[in-house]
């Protein structure tokens, strides 16, 4: 019985003990770690980077006779540096679902309409003159009874660099929206003062 009661008490004791020591070890708590911000979008990169020039179409009227389909245009080019022995091609044809895109966007063997001795940095020239594309090389767009034109500018810019755009044309007749509205064969020979052009994105291929 006393043995019992001895084995008891330094069952106490130990069980004391270990209440001691669990009462006085440290609580470990991991840190709480700053979660990072999330880096900020990069900017977004510009339509054609560190070109050495600058090209934008500006349409200024469209015409349609018994034969042609005739684009009064202006061409603004803006050198970045000095650069010489500028030559600019450029043409017009018919964007149709039918021809494939390289053929609708290429261009490389327009004619050459302007050449350009030389360009001082910082310095604008504008290029002016008319597209003609037969009717006849035409294919339009059916919707109905209606046949729809949608021209596609050219221009390739060779020199000491090579620059090509692609522009389409069409009426910008309404002010509340960016899309043009293509132009109408099929009521005969007319003059359209309001036109407007938007800047495609020419593929590697093309």
């Amino acid at each position: 019985m006393g043995a019992i009661a001895l084995v008891a008490l330094g069952g106490g004791a130990l069980l004391l003990r270990r209440r001691e020591r669990t009462a006085t070890e440290p609580v470990f708590s991991p840190p709480v770690l700053p979660v990072a911000a999330p880096p900020p979008p990069p900017p977004p990169k510009p339509a054609h980077p560190l070109a050495p020039l600058t090209l934008d179409l500006e349409a200024v009227r469209m015409s349609a006779s018994l034969v042609n389909a005739t684009l009064v245009y202006r061409i603004v080019l803006t050198a970045k540096s000095d650069m010489e022995q500028i030559a600019v091609r450029a043409d017009m044809t018919a964007a149709h679902a039918s021809r494939p895109a390289d053929e609708q966007l290429g261009g490389d063997d327009a004619p050459v309409l302007h050449q350009i001795a030389a360009m001082a940095a910082g310095e604008t020239v504008v290029l002016t003159g008319e597209l003609r594309l037969p009717l006849s090389a035409i294919t339009p767009i059916r919707h109905g009874s209606a046949a729809l034109f949608v021209p596609l500018v050219r221009i390739a810019v060779e020199g000491p660099l090579r620059l090509r755009r692609a522009f389409v044309v069409g009426l910008d007749e309404s002010a509340n929206t960016l899309r043009l509205q293509p132009f109408r064969l099929d009521l005969g020979p007319r003059v359209y003062a309001q036109v407007g052009q938007r800047e495609l994105t020419v593929p590697q291929f093309a």
